[in-house]
């Protein structure tokens, strides 16, 4: 096994079970149990994209599919290697604050309470969905530690797309239960998950 593939299964794992202990824990979280879930199966439909795109993405660089984005054992390759692992723990961090900044309010399932708050302080400040934008930027990081154009691709368009369509729903969701108060602070937080930009 050559390092890209190693060191996107060692940072792969404890992502993945973090993932699997978010799941397990936040299902319901702290909203009714009696609220109907809105989350269009989404939920089981993006463990299931994250799991054959990564399983796809290694089997690429094992089968030497695809070109290499950055020489091996050049130089740059190990910084390339070093800013991909912080853009990993950024990530991991960034989606770790998004939830604790949710707190009770923070479910796997997308469902709202009548007690629900809407939350707008901490990164909820800059951008509407950084606990999405701490997921697609480990998987980002991931995708680019196999060094691999075509395992990149598969690594990250797929679970964006799912993540995308799943921000749809949560949006409207969030607009029909908070009303104008959301949309309030649509316009007061214009950005979805890059601060400044989109």
């Amino acid at each position: 096994m050559d390092l890209d593939s190693f060191l996107c299964l060692v940072l792969g794992i404890p992502c993945f079970l973090m993932e699997m202990y978010i799941s397990k824990t936040k299902y319901s979280s702290s909203t009714s149990t009696k609220s109907p879930s809105k989350d269009r199966g989404t939920f089981i439909f993006i463990w299931l994209i994250i799991i054959c795109s990564q399983a796809l993405s290694i089997s690429c660089v094992r089968l030497d599919y695809g070109s290499k984005i950055i020489a091996n054992k050049s130089f740059i390759y190990f910084l390339w290697i070093s800013f991909n692992i912080s853009l990993y723990l950024m990530g991991i961090l960034l989606r770790k604050q998004s939830i604790e900044q949710l707190g009770k309010w923070f479910t796997t399932v997308i469902r709202t309470d009548e007690n629900q708050k809407l939350i707008d302080f901490g990164w909820y400040k800059k951008m509407r969905h950084p606990s999405y934008a701490g997921l697609l930027l480990y998987f980002l990081a991931l995708g680019l530690l196999l060094n691999n154009w075509l395992s990149l691709f598969i690594s990250i368009i797929p679970i964006s797309l799912v993540i995308f369509y799943r921000i749809h729903i949560e949006e409207q969701e969030l607009k029909q239960h908070f009303g104008m108060k959301y949309e309030e602070y649509r316009q007061k937080v214009p950005y979805m998950i890059i601060p400044k930009v989109f």
